[in-house]
């Protein structure tokens, strides 16, 4: 990378955008240069969101100059923006769903109008997109037939096969375990050697200090600061994100908890969950965590009746339930937000 190059690879200037009674953007700046990985941080509602649809096209920017490689650019739809080099990953994936995954990561790039990339070399560009990501998916299964993970993998090698020479990551490793998470830095600093600039956006402050060359940061929709990444500690950068010190990142809270109100004993589902028990009292806020694979999304499907359980039991206020399906567990008042909400 190199920070002192007099063209930058992108450069976004007083950058406004107003919503009805809301001003998302003001006057933000943000400069990317070759070879860079540029990290874009704030709390949700900074105006992250909102920068990088501009950038893709989805927004346009009621107020500013976008430059790529030293020229003006126009970037009023997704086409354009592909057009001139960038490729975006969104949290909100762009998949079709009965289609297959290879055929996902090539829709559009067909060479005509009624020309047809053959299988074959189909399926050996997106076997070696994925070898590059360190990451196994079925690539003739239909997307709709996929885990989140595997979906959102999809969507990451389908931004590399379109030869962005800027790639935007909005949370890219949110549904990934440490071992996929290591195969995405790799192809991130394969891209680098390449000349790519990146902006890589995560909550995940540990990643930062680990891919991120410098960092940009919004709060209120205004930029605040943008420093290399070895001129931060992980305590200025919080308080940078938020606007004041904080003591502790997680503050113990003093809760007065009530009875137990359900009670889970020994569940087990064929070779996904196996001897689960745990209890979840009155005003209690119960956190499951585990790599991708681990059971939670298993284990949530039983209690809400999705799947049946082989064995193991349920118990509400003390009493034993039965959730053979859906209609059963909200009856009980057990509901389930899914992790795929769209």
């Amino acid at each position: 990378m190199d920070a002192t190059s007099e063209t930058p690879l992108l450069r976004m200037r007083g950058i406004q955008k107003y919503f009805p009674g809301v001003k998302a953007l003001k006057e933000v700046d943000l400069t990317l240069h070759t070879g860079e990985v540029l990290a874009l941080l704030g709390e949700n509602g900074a105006g992250k969101s909102t920068l990088i649809k501009i950038l893709g096209g989805a927004h346009q920017a009621d107020k500013g100059i976008i430059e790529i490689r030293g020229h003006v650019a126009n970037l009023n739809t997704p086409q354009a923006s592909q057009a001139a080099g960038i490729g975006i990953i969104y949290q909100e994936f762009n998949l079709v769903p009965f289609l297959s995954a290879r055929e996902n990561i090539f829709l559009g790039q067909e060479p005509g109008r009624i020309s047809f990339i053959p299988k074959t070399e189909e399926e050996a560009k997106a076997k070696a997109l994925f070898k590059r990501i360190g990451i196994k998916v079925p690539i003739d299964l239909e997307c709709n037939l996929l885990t989140v993970a595997q979906q959102q993998i999809v969507e990451i090698a389908k931004a590399l096969a379109q030869d962005a020479r800027i790639m935007v990551m909005d949370e890219p490793s949110a549904a990934l375990s440490p071992r996929e998470t290591k195969g995405l830095f790799e192809v991130v600093h394969e891209l680098k050697k390449q000349g790519i600039g990146v902006i890589y956006i995560s909550h995940r402050l540990d990643e930062i200090f680990e891919i991120a060359d410098r960092v940009t940061i919004l709060r209120d929709g205004e930029h605040i600061d943008t420093r290399p990444i070895g001129n931060l500690t992980r305590e200025q950068m919080i308080e940078l994100m938020v606007g004041r010190s904080l003591e502790k990142e997680f503050p113990r809270r003093s809760t007065s908890l009530g009875e137990v109100r359900m009670g889970v004993s020994r569940l087990n589902r064929a070779n996904n969950v196996r001897n689960v028990s745990f209890e979840i009292k009155a005003g209690e806020v119960l956190g499951m965590t585990g790599l991708v694979g681990a059971g939670r999304t298993e284990t949530a499907r039983l209690l809400f009746g999705a799947d049946q359980l082989d064995s193991g039991t349920i118990q509400l206020d003390g009493k034993p339930v039965s959730t053979n399906s859906p209609k059963d567990a909200i009856r009980q008042g057990i509901c389930l937000l899914t992790e795929d909400r769209k």
